[in-house]
Parts: structure tokens; C-alpha cells; sequence
């Protein structure tokens, strides 16, 4: 029988299993938080009358959204719950409502982009001309009340008045914020006050985002299949690793080979292993003197769950020879111990 899900064995190895593997070769989906803030978002949206939810994909780092598409890019490491708190214990953490604020301003762009708002006469009255050089350097006026204050509070000071695309999309996402009572917090900004008024105009009144657009363009500038490195290399966590688990597991890999988790007529490397465990530990004993059968029935219990993270399975007519090499590696793992 494996270790349950609950157990300490089981987390050390599902970690193990984390960040020994390649980014690049990850099945990534948003789950969890991220999951539950884009379909937030996607209500806000709805709530607003826009009806082009934008692309979203994987990438490195950092956040954005490539320049006149509507593909917004967000770190890969925050498609579940594991990978963030990885994130957040050796590298950095995102609250639910820092991704929210992030994606509501990225969101921005893509809404910029896609309708082609930074082209209309009335928009470049109030944020300015959109190809004006971008800097990442950026002079800014601390006290100005002509910018709102947004990703203002998680890192970026100011940022409004870092370029006219920038000061859109900031203000995009207090407008499209439930929460910002933007009417009553920016009523003594009159800069500020005026373009999420012009805002409000163009999607509440004139309802310019009602339709999808005809034309829409999409690139992923570094999709997250790009990065080469394991988990433990890009947080440069090596030191984390354990080499024990990581060579059971290659030997594994190796011994329950070619073998998808879809395949028919195959058998579970775990069940298989749980139901020759009696065999295993009996031909063990033999071949090793002075054995203690219970470090077997651990170190077995172990590979159990390692082939049940990593959905390793056979094909029926293999158990004869699996079982030999089985013994063969598993003979030699026990004369290290």
C-alpha cells in the first residue's frame, strides 16, 4: 500500500518530483487561485460590456502583454498552488489580489490593442501620443493628481506616468476594478478624474468593446516550453534536491519505459509493484544477509509512490522481466543503505 496523500513521505516525494523536473516538459493549466481570478476577471469584463477576453499564456517573467497583440504573458510559476508556494518560499509571492490587480492592467493593453483605442483622437487627448519612446527609466511628478495610483502599491510607484500606453492601462484597471469606488476616491483628481470618465463614456455609454474584434493578432514572445532548466535550477534551489529519490526515480522511469498514462491494456507500476511486494522483499532477503524486511517494505512503499506521481506503467505480458530488474536495482539500492 502507498504512503496517503496526508503523509510527510508523500509531500518530500511529490516535491521531490517538482522540482527535479524540466519547466519546459510541465502539463501547465491555470488552477487554483489563478484560475479563480480569471474567471473573476472574466466576470468584470462581462459586468462592463466587453466581450474580448484576451489570450493568456505561460512565459518566464515578467508579467505583460506583447506589444499590439492580445496575448498577455503570465509567470508559469503561478499555474497552481505547488508552484507558488514554491515561488513564494525561495523566490517571490503573488496575494489573490496582486494577480487580480496584474491582470486587470495587462488586460488594459490587450483592450488598448485589440480595438485600436490609442488611434482615436479623444484618447490621445487625454493619455498623450502613444508612440512616444518608452523608457524604463521614467522622470514622474510624486504629487501629480492627473495619473490614478494603481500597480502604484505593488512595486511599480507612479507607474501611470511612465508612458501614455501605461497611463491607460492603469486606469483601465481601476475603472474595471468592483472594488476601486473610483468615483468617490479620484472625485479631488481632476486630471485623473477625466480619463476614467472618458473611460467610462467608451465602454459603459458607447459600448466600443460590445463586439469582438474582427482581427485579432497573437504571439507568445517566451512560452514557458522554452525553459530548459528544472525547477530546482531556475530558483536555483539545487541544494534542495535529493539524489537518492532523483536516482530511484531515473531508474524507474527507465525500468517502466515508452509508456503512456493513456495506453490500453497496461498496469499501474504501483499496483504492480504492491501486488509482488511479498516476492520482492522474499528474493531480497535472500540475495542480502542480515536484511531488515522492514527498511524493504519503506524503501518499497516509497517507490510505490514515486511511480504513482509519475504514472509509470506496464504492459501485462512484462511483469517477468520487470520483476527481474526490480530486484536488480532494488538489490542495489538496499546493499547502500
Amino acid at each position: 500500500m502507498t504512503f496517503s496523500k496526508k503523509h510527510p513521505r508523500v509531500r518530500e516525494l511529490t516535491f521531490q518530483k517538482l522540482i527535479t523536473q524540466k519547466i519546459s516538459e510541465m502539463d501547465l493549466e491555470p488552477r487554483d487561485v489563478l484560475r479563480e481570478c480569471l474567471i473573476q476577471l472574466r466576470r468584470e469584463l462581462k459586468r462592463r460590456h466587453i466581450a474580448y477576453f484576451p489570450h493568456f499564456y505561460f512565459g518566464e517573467e515578467p508579467w505583460g502583454c506583447v506589444d499590439k497583440t492580445g496575448s498577455i504573458e503570465i509567470p508559469f510559476f503561478l499555474a497552481n498552488r505547488q508552484l507558488m508556494q514554491i515561488a513564494s518560499k525561495y523566490y517571490m509571492s503573488y496575494s489573490k489580489e496582486e494577480i487580480m490587480m496584474l491582470l486587470r492592467h495587462e488586460t488594459g493593453h490587450a483592450i488598448n490593442y485589440v480595438y485600436k483605442l490609442w488611434k482615436q483622437p479623444d484618447w490621445r487627448k487625454r493619455f498623450g501620443n502613444f508612440h512616444k519612446r518608452y523608457r524604463n527609466f521614467y522622470n514622474y511628478q510624486p504629487n501629480s493628481r492627473d495619473f490614478v495610483r494603481h500597480l502604484h502599491y505593488v512595486g511599480s510607484p507612479h507607474y501611470a506616468q511612465k508612458h501614455p500606453d501605461e497611463d491607460f492601462a492603469e486606469t483601465f484597471a481601476v475603472w474595471l476594478d468592483p472594488e476601486s469606488k473610483w468615483k468617490w476616491n479620484y472625485r479631488h483628481w481632476p486630471g485623473a478624474i477625466q480619463k476614467l470618465s472618458y473611460i467610462e463614456r467608451l465602454f459603459r455609454r458607447d459600448r466600443v468593446a460590445s463586439k469582438r474584434p474582427l482581427k485579432v493578432h497573437y504571439k507568445e514572445l517566451s512560452n514557458y516550453h522554452a525553459i530548459d532548466s528544472t525547477l530546482a535550477s531556475y530558483f536555483t534551489i539545487e541544494r534542495k534536491v535529493d539524489q537518492r529519490i532523483k536516482e530511484y526515480t531515473q531508474d524507474l522511469k527507465e525500468i517502466f519505459s515508452g509508456i503512456g498514462p493513456r495506453a490500453r491494456r497496461t498496469v499501474r507500476a504501483d499496483f504492480f509493484i504492491q501486488s509482488y511486494s511479498d516476492y520482492l522483499i522474499n528474493e531480497l532477503s535472500t540475495w542480502i544477509s542480515g536484511l531488515d524486511k522492514r527498511e524493504v517494505k519503506i524503501y518499497l512503499r516509497e517507490i510505490q509512490t514515486i511511480c504513482a506521481l509519475n504514472n509509470l506503467r506496464l504492459y501485462s505480458d512484462q511483469s517477468a522481466e520487470k520483476l527481474i530488474e526490480l530486484v536488480i536495482v532494488s538489490t542495489y539500492y538496499m546493499l547502500r543503505r
